[in-house]
């Protein structure tokens, strides 16, 4: 018996999807749409349903993100880890959005982990729902995919899951600028959509601030054939080229899948032949183990759950007093715990993620040691006058905060423009007081107005000196 799937993308102006139908075996595509929206013809499907599934993007500029990196790679410590780690650099909580993440790199053993998380309010979940429900779909999807993910695994089938590479998408949802080194996602960046020259300019800007030293650009997307080369003026060394003719899904015919990168990347995943990272904002919904798909369960499995429950109700009783016992020492190692906790971190034990807390903690006074051993951390002070020092006042710059960690160092603050935040980048190169100065991030500010930028510096005995 086989199944219908619609994969569906949708912005302002046009709306994109193709029908699937998949059975055991085999998988299809039997339609694919592309379709302007205007007043005069407002958005609606192409025949084709019933449909059995539903997946749809959710728009680039709806979830606030970062790559992180998390000192352990098991799953389960990461998904308990990942949350509070993300709410230190977003302007949401855990409690006013949904929560998504997945592996930006594999890891080697023993090694920490680079991730890719997201949170998205829920009001901007149910206005995403609410959209797709106007443009005709029968139910709300079981799969609700960030954008920039499924765009990035198009990049990744079609360049090679292995390469390195610049991945430039220039769509209708504004443009995607993300940095590939053997197929670990270093760093991404997301422009809004806007007017074609204040478009050109923002993601000219992105890619210098994730670049490093890839000067390989793959460009894509709706407009990127035809900004590709005002893109590259205003950036130089970069090596544009443009994706490969051949797409990575069959059924896409005579249409440039080029230009359609967000729908093959959606195809890609509702298909499950996805790469990491992939966002889904709706993973419970579709799954087996679903809520749905539970009390499907129940109703089948009755007898086997009555025999169950009694054979639990005699395990309970036969192991009742070690409980007990077991109890009573995991009380007592916990008081321990609190009491090393204490003891380590002044600061008190109130919140989550304590062991987290603990070992980053760890890793800042071993990285502390390390450097005073090598004599090369250099003092605060000397760290705050090579900024004064080599910043020009002219420009603008407002820094915020500046965590001393030797034998580096990490500035947030917040400038005129992206511009400004490359200026001062290139001023503190040429100062000379330290080996290395990378820009992080650097985003438009939440509160309108200028842009916020986060700056990791590589402190020298030169800054020591200073």
């Amino acid at each position: 018996m086989s199944s219908k799937t619609l994969a569906l993308t949708a912005h302002a102006g046009r709306i994109s999807g193709a029908v699937i139908e998949s059975s055991i075996g085999s998988l299809k595509i039997t339609e694919v749409f592309d379709l302007a929206v205007t007043a005069a013809t407002p958005p609606r499907l192409p025949a084709g349903g019933p449909f059995d599934r539903v997946v749809a993007t959710l728009d680039s500029g709806a979830a606030a993100f970062r790559v992180l990196t998390l000192p352990f790679h098991d799953r389960r410590r990461v998904s308990q880890a990942v949350g509070p780690a993300l709410e230190e650099h977003v302007p949401y909580s855990l409690d006013e959005g949904v929560l998504a993440w997945d592996f930006a790199a594999p890891a080697a053993s023993g090694a920490g982990a680079s991730v890719l998380a997201a949170i998205v309010e829920t009001s901007r979940l149910d206005e995403a729902k609410a959209r797709l429900a106007t443009l005709g779909a029968e139910s709300a999807p079981q799969r609700l995919l960030w954008e920039p993910s499924v765009i990035l695994t198009a990049y990744r089938r079609a360049v090679g899951e292995d390469a390195s590479f610049l991945a430039v998408d220039v769509g209708d949802g504004g443009a995607v600028a993300a940095r590939f080194e053997n197929g670990h996602l270093l760093a991404l960046r997301i422009v809004a959509p806007c007017d074609e020259d204040l478009l050109v300019r923002n993601t000219a800007w992105a890619i210098a601030t994730v670049a490093g030293d890839q000067a390989r650009a793959v460009v894509g997307g709706r407009h990127g054939a035809r900004l590709a080369g005002a893109i590259a003026a205003r950036v130089t060394g970069l090596r544009v080229e443009a994706l490969p003719t051949t797409s990575p899904v069959d059924g896409i015919a005579g249409r440039d899948w080029r230009e359609l990168t967000t729908l093959t990347g959606l195809v890609l995943a509702a298909s499950g032949d996805s790469l990491s990272p992939l966002l889904d904002f709706e993973a419970a919904a579709g799954s087996l183990f679903g809520l749905a798909a539970l009390r499907d369960l129940q109703g089948e499995t009755g007898p086997l759950l009555r025999w169950g429950a009694a054979a639990a109700a005699l395990a309970v009783l036969a192991v009742g007093l070690d409980y007990v016992q077991l109890f009573a020492e995991r009380g007592a190692l916990a008081k321990r715990a609190e009491q090393i906790y204490a003891s380590a971190m002044p600061a008190g034990s109130g919140g989550v993620g304590r062991k987290l807390k603990m070992e980053m903690r760890l890793r800042e006074l071993t990285g502390k040691a390390e450097a005073t051993a090598t004599g090369s951390a250099g003092s605060p002070l000397a760290l705050l006058a090579a900024l004064s020092r080599d910043v020009p006042k002219n420009l603008g710059v407002v820094v915020d905060q500046v965590e001393h960690s030797p034998p580096a160092a990490k500035v947030t603050g917040h400038a005129a423009s992206f511009e400004t935040v490359t200026k001062m980048q290139e001023a503190l190169q040429k100062g000379g007081a330290f080996s290395r100065v990378e820009v992080k991030d650097v985003h438009a500010a939440v509160t309108g107005g200028g842009v916020e930028f986060l700056l990791e510096l590589a402190t020298t005995r030169a800054e020591a000196g200073a």
